[in-house]
């Protein structure tokens, strides 16, 4: 831990890293909305500094963080020392080292930015591709999850986003909007409308 530079954010102490991207607003705005019940298996995508994975291992969730980015692999697994909490950390490329696992919670607070920068690790953070929802539907295309903790910018194709929401059969069960200088971020939980359905049948 003596590589990194420590804070608390938000009430939890993290590790910082340059080549890792900092808990911002969009951070926050997830760990506003965030339920994790007991036991329950949960997957964040793109740890970065771990602080989602942390609230979700302090709610007593069965966690593992996985990052593409191995700054952010080894910032996480500092966050998770300095809390007291075990994590399953992975450096991956989102669900290619999994094989076909359904989990109970996955949370992604992917990159968003119409951009596409990937000359150092911390630029993964943010280049959501030409239009800056290609992560994110990729991501929602292959997670198999009750339910969905994610976020995306206006400056995103909202169109496709919900789109692929839809088809995926999630419904979204809360939304939370923050407008930051000249863009509006929308954080999202979603649950798998076929788990919801299996539950109201077993009333």
């Amino acid at each position: 831990m003596s590589n990194f530079r420590t804070t608390k954010i938000y009430g939890i102490n993290i590790c910082l890293d340059d080549n890792v991207y900092e808990p911002a607003e969009d951070s926050e705005m997830l760990l506003s909305i965030i339920k994790v019940n007991n036991g329950e298996k949960v997957i964040e995508i793109g740890s970065g500094s771990g602080i989602l994975s942390v609230l979700a291992a302090r709610m007593k969730g069965i966690v593992s963080a996985v990052d593409i980015n191995p700054y952010a692999s080894l910032v996480t697994l500092c966050t998770a020392k300095l809390n007291n909490v075990d994590i399953n950390i992975v450096n991956c490329d989102m669900l290619e080292c999994f094989r076909d696992i359904h989990w109970d919670v996955a949370i992604f607070n992917p990159p968003y930015l119409p951009v596409e920068e990937y000359n150092s690790w911390i630029e993964y953070s943010w280049s959501g591709g030409k239009i800056g929802s290609e992560v994110l539907v990729r991501f929602l295309n292959k997670i198999q999850a009750k339910r969905v903790y994610t976020i995306y910018s206006s400056l995103d194709n909202e169109e496709i986003i919900l789109r692929n929401i839809k088809k995926r059969g999630f419904i979204v069960s809360k939304k939370v909007e923050k407008v930051i200088g000249f863009e509006e971020l929308i954080a999202l939980e979603l649950y798998d409308k076929s788990c919801t359905s299996r539950a109201r049948r077993r009333i």
